[in-house]
């Protein structure tokens, strides 16, 4: 079975109160998060009516290790927007005394509102990242949202030195996996904590091949393609993972799993 682009998914949160696509609720309440804690916002381009927004900390240093997560590359993957909510939430500004944070919450706004997986115009926002000569490069598979990234990816790559997590979901999976990047071969700590922190959640899909990829104790490790994280990581982010939650199970506790792997993602780093 393969994962519809176009088939809508809508759940609804009891901690949120609110829909998985309303768009409007979760601008609202990310805009509440980011003032509390001061991040400075950059607006990178527009898709439609929605911007493609990244937030920093509020006062970065060169001493501190430089992370980035991001999340909404897919429409029906919404509990990855909704859990950097609940992760804003529940996080101390003297974070940033520690860490230089940066957020890309919700890279497909189109997608999310509708809840399905492609942008409104038919394009997978998380492909089309080619990498040639050290730098990320458009290629026919670049959706709108994917080339503003890729112009941007200077200040991308410097944002995440030391770590890239996007957290994604898997709409045909019971259980969890990660994607996970580090310079050893094998999986190292990096990779199992996150592994872990969804395993408090959901079972831990077993070995098999997940879209071509093996999958090892809820890992496919150092599988390079042209999704974002990969991209970045090829630029020179030192660790990197991709986060699936498994979308066939309570929508709220997909929202809790995502808000647990970026507060591992970034205990790591402490």
């Amino acid at each position: 079975m393969s994962r519809s682009s176009f088939q809508q998914f809508h759940w609804q949160s009891s901690q949120f109160k609110s829909a998985s696509n309303d768009i409007d609720s979760f601008y609202s309440l990310l805009a509440e998060q980011m003032q509390r804690l001061g991040m400075q916002q950059q607006t990178l381009g527009a898709i439609e009516a929605y911007p493609l927004d990244l937030y920093q900390s509020p006062n970065p240093h060169s001493s501190r290790p430089n992370l980035l997560i991001s999340a909404g590359f897919h429409g029906e993957e919404a509990a990855g927007p909704w859990g950097m909510l609940k992760f804003l939430s529940q996080l101390d500004s003297e974070v940033f005394n520690k860490i230089n944070l940066s957020l890309l919450p919700l890279v497909n706004p189109t997608g999310f509102k509708a809840g399905h997986r492609f942008n409104q115009y038919g394009e997978n926002p998380n492909r089309g990242f080619e990498f040639a000569a050290g730098r990320a490069l458009e290629s026919a598979d670049s959706s709108v949202e994917g080339k503003l990234l890729i112009a941007q990816q200077d200040l991308l790559k410097a944002l995440s030195t030391d770590g890239i997590l996007t957290c994604h979901e898997d709409v045909l999976q019971h259980n969890c996996y990660v994607y996970s990047f580090e310079p050893e071969q094998a999986a190292g700590a990096f990779s199992l904590g996150l592994r872990d922190s969804l395993a408090g959640f959901f079972e831990v899909a077993a070995d098999n091949s997940i879209d071509g990829c093996p999958l090892d104790k809820g890992l496919i490790h150092n599988h390079y393609d042209t999704s974002f994280e990969s991209c970045l990581v090829r630029l020179g982010a030192k660790r990197g993972a991709c986060s699936e939650t498994p979308a066939l199970e309570d929508f709220d506790q997909r929202i809790d799993a995502n808000c647990a792997v970026m507060q591992q993602f970034v205990a790591f780093s402490l």
